[in-house]
C-alpha cells in the first residue's frame, strides 16, 4: 500500500485556514477602530486651533460641546463621544480638554468588542499677553551654569576652550593693508581677505594667529557657544592645544 501525505495537508488546511482568516478579519476591524479614533483626535485638535485663533480679548472659549458634536457627526459608528474641560493648568490662556470615545465592533462569528479611548488636548489661545520679563538676549544664552563649562566655535571650530583662553577672548588690532602687512600675515581662508585691495582696513590678532581678516569675518566676531565638557566631547570637540580646554 502506497503512502501519501496529501491527506495530512488537507487536514492541516482545514484546521488552520479558518484561524488565519479570523485573524486577518479581526486585524481589519482593529484598524477600523484605530481610524475612527484618529479621526476623533483630528477633530478635537482642529477645534482647539480654531478656538486659539479666536481667543484674543477673551479668557476662555468653551469648545467641549463643539468637539462632542463633531466627533459624533463625523463618526456615526461611535457609541459615545465626550469632551470635558479640565482647567488651565495655572497658565492664563491655556485650556485642557479630556476627550473620550467608544465604539462597539461586531467581530467574526458573532463576537462583539467595545473599544474605548481617551486622551487630553492642551492648547494656549493667542491672547496677546506680553511676557512680564524681558527676553534673555544673546548674552544670557551664552551663559552656562553647568559643572564643567567649556567654549566652542560651532561654525568653524574643532576644539573646546576654557573661558580665559585667548582664542575666546583675543585682542584684535586694526591695520591698513599694505605690503608690510601682506608680508607678515597671510590671508584668511574663511573671509577670503586676499580680495581686499591695498589701503583697505583689515584686522589681525595678537599672538599665534598669522592671518589678516575682514571686519565681518567669523573669527573676528568670535561667536561662541558654551556647553558642558562631556557634551562637547560627545560632539567630537577636542581640547585646545593652547589652554587645554580648562
Amino acid at each position: 500500500m502506497k503512502k501519501s501525505t496529501k491527506g495530512f495537508y488537507t487536514i492541516e488546511a482545514v484546521i488552520f485556514l479558518p484561524l488565519v482568516i479570523l485573524a486577518i478579519l479581526s486585524l481589519g476591524y482593529f484598524i477600523k477602530a484605530a481610524g475612527v479614533w484618529e479621526n476623533c483626535i483630528h477633530g478635537a485638535v482642529d477645534e482647539s486651533v480654531r478656538a486659539a485663533s479666536r481667543a484674543y480679548g477673551k479668557s476662555h472659549i468653551p469648545i467641549g460641546g463643539i468637539i462632542e458634536e463633531r466627533m459624533l457627526s463625523e463618526n456615526p459608528r461611535l457609541e459615545y463621544g465626550r469632551a470635558y474641560y479640565m482647567g488651565n493648568d495655572g497658565d492664563e490662556g491655556t485650556a485642557i480638554y479630556k476627550v473620550e470615545a467608544g465604539i462597539r465592533l461586531v467581530l467574526p462569528l458573532g463576537f462583539e468588542r467595545e473599544f474605548s479611548f481617551e486622551t487630553e488636548i492642551k492648547y494656549r489661545g493667542f491672547i496677546g499677553k506680553r511676557p512680564e520679563r524681558k527676553p534673555m538676549g544673546a548674552e544670557g544664552l551664552e551663559q552656562y551654569e553647568g559643572e564643567n563649562p567649556v567654549w566652542v566655535f560651532p561654525q568653524s571650530g574643532e576644539r573646546y576652550h576654557g573661558e580665559g583662553c585667548t582664542y575666546v577672548k583675543a585682542s584684535v588690532t586694526m591695520k591698513i593693508l599694505n605690503g608690510a602687512v601682506r608680508g607678515k600675515y597671510r590671508s584668511c581662508g574663511l573671509c577670503h581677505s586676499e580680495e581686499i585691495s591695498t589701503g583697505g582696513i583689515v584686522f589681525c590678532f595678537s599672538g599665534e594667529d598669522t592671518a589678516y581678516h575682514r571686519g565681518t569675518c567669523r573669527s573676528i566676531k568670535r561667536h561662541t557657544s558654551v556647553m558642558d565638557k562631556s557634551e562637547a566631547e560627545k560632539k567630537g570637540y577636542t581640547p585646545c592645544r593652547k589652554c587645554g580646554g580648562a
